[in-house]
């Protein structure tokens, strides 16, 4: 998928976890994982998309930004 650049300049990294809400940008369209077949994840539909966060997969409600999925360490 190429580098990842958040979308705050000076932002870090912070484990997240099930239940954390995102700011929108960063489930914004140029972090979705629109081929989520191709890395073996599993489909999703409605509201959710599996979503670039660094170096984990986040899988996250568009609507709300709640994150209800994570694997850590995903394009390590």
């Amino acid at each position: 998928m190429g580098s990842y650049y958040a979308p705050y300049r000076g932002y870090s990294y912070r484990r997240l976890s099930i239940g954390f809400f995102l700011d929108s940008l960063f489930f914004s369209q140029n972090y979705w994982i629109n081929d989520p077949w191709q890395y073996r994840l599993p489909d999703v539909y409605g509201p959710y998309r599996w979503v670039r966060y660094y170096d984990d997969a986040l899988l996250v409600n568009v609507y709300t930004g709640e994150v209800v999925d994570v694997i850590n360490n995903f394009f390590w």
